[in-house]
């Protein structure tokens, strides 16, 4: 067993070393000692001081993750000094596989070290790398330095830009402050030239009035009247032409000197004034007969919308169902009229279009006011149930709701004094009807709940 265990030892050994002496080296030291050196898969080399960067990672790549080709069975049968072929059994033979497996693993996981710490103090001596290194350092600082310039900038760009904003809405509230005040002042001097001119034609006129001898001359026959006029010019003429027509009256130049004052002017004042009166009948008269038109088209619009409503008659179904709605829906709930006309046109699907609530309410007006039958079956009843709350309208029904919730009896116990108060806020009502609709409402109610119960 002994002879035959060494015999295939020298024979494993002398073929590994026939294999080694096939294998024909390429540059990397240590590295290309450890790969596997068939032609087809060489490894890298580890090349000089001016291999380009990327063949030296591709070289330390390469390693990093290099896997051996070597098969560490032989060595671990020797250091186990197990031989699978001396086994006594079947069992034994497997227990010595599985230890030469454990041992050759463990070599393996060495030798997987061994290549990694070369390649690790490899990279950390290598001056490529180091220069590569300290490239991207430098490289790291100038982005840091170029990404902070660009935020100064940044900053400095967005100041000045604020600052532009800042002084551009300073000067355009100055100048809008500025405009203002020009524009007020340019008022304040045209209010003042104006009642400086209005000023002037009533002095001038009142010394022309005075100044005049005859009655032509005076032309108006109490002064009254021609303040009146005066009035009238002053009240629609602006600066200028006041000043024209205090022109007429001597001017500037007359004021305070009755020797220059002109009466002739007067017939002049009395002129204008007259002009002035008569637009002002025209505009008034066209206004008049503006409103009078548009009044007029709204009466014949409102009379061809009954004309239309009056053309639609009611049928016998359509007053059945009109009759049960206003029984369904008693007073004084919310959008009553809405319900009922909604509950006659889905009972009778009209073909010229549903029925409004102002139809049902004008329909129900007047089957209530028609005598007996007048309506069709059903109606006289509706309007015998109504007949009391027809004289509410929903307007009125809102103002006693009001006033309910507002003059509540826990804070006004006094009968009298709460349905007084409530009264007051329905107009046209007393407090006997409003205390009668109550009670209408409240009896409706509760037939509403015992039909629903």
């Amino acid at each position: 067993a002994a002879s035959s265990s060494s015999s295939q030892s020298a024979k494993s050994k002398g073929g590994s070393k026939k294999k080694k002496t096939k294998k024909k080296g390429g540059g990397g030291g240590n590295n290309n000692r450890n790969s596997n050196k068939d032609e087809d898969d060489a490894p890298p080399t580890l090349g000089d001081d001016s291999t380009p960067i990327d063949e030296v990672h591709a070289f330390y790549d390469y390693w990093t993750h290099f896997d051996s080709w070597r098969d560490f069975t032989l060595k671990a049968s020797e250091s186990t000094d197990h031989d699978v072929e001396m086994a006594d059994s079947r069992d034994e033979k497997r227990w010595m596989s599985k230890e030469i497996d454990r041992k050759a693993k463990a070599l393996k996981r060495e030798e997987v070290a061994r290549i990694a710490l070369l390649v690790e103090r490899s990279m950390a001596a290598d001056p490529r790398l180091r220069r590569e290194r300290e490239r991207e350092r430098e490289e790291k600082k100038r982005l840091a330095e170029e990404k902070e310039r660009q935020r100064i900038e940044l900053e400095r760009k967005e100041a000045e830009e604020k600052a532009r904003k800042e002084k551009e809405e300073a000067e355009r509230i100055a100048k809008e402050k500025q405009e203002k005040a020009a524009s007020k002042a340019r008022k304040d001097q045209e209010k003042k030239q104006l009642r400086k001119a209005k000023q002037l034609l009533w002095k001038l006129a009142v010394a022309a009035h005075g100044k005049a001898t005859t009655a032509e001359d005076k032309v108006w026959s109490d002064i009254e009247s021609m303040h009146g006029d005066v009035d009238v010019i002053n009240d629609n003429l602006a600066t200028a032409a006041i000043l024209t027509v205090a022109a007429s009256l001597g001017g500037a130049d007359a004021d305070g000197n009755v020797s220059k004052v002109k009466v002739e002017g007067l017939k002049e004042l009395k002129r204008r004034s007259d002009e002035i009166k008569n637009d002002m009948a025209e505009e008034k008269k066209a206004a008049a007969e503006k409103r009078e038109q548009e009044r007029a088209a709204a009466a014949a619009k409102e009379a061809q919308a009954k004309a239309e409503k009056a053309g639609r008659p009611w049928t016998k179904k359509e007053l059945t169902s009109l009759a049960k709605a206003v029984k369904k829906y008693p007073p004084g709930g919310s959008n009553r009229w809405d319900a009922i006309a909604l509950f006659i046109n889905n009972q009778c699907k009209q073909k010229d279009g549903p029925r409004t609530r102002e139809e049902c309410i004008e329909r129900y007006n007047i089957t209530a006011q028609g005598p007996p039958g007048a309506g069709g079956a059903g109606a006289t009843d509706s309007a015998d149930a109504g007949a009391d709350s027809q004289a509410w309208t929903e307007k009125q029904d809102k103002f006693l709701q009001n006033g309910l919730a507002k003059y509540t009896a826990r804070t006004y116990p006094d009968k009298n004094e709460r349905w007084g108060l409530i009264a007051d806020g329905v107009p046209g009502k007393n407090k006997k009807e409003c205390v009668q609709r109550f009670k209408e409402i409240r009896e409706a109610l509760k037939n509403k709940k015992k039909k629903g119960g």
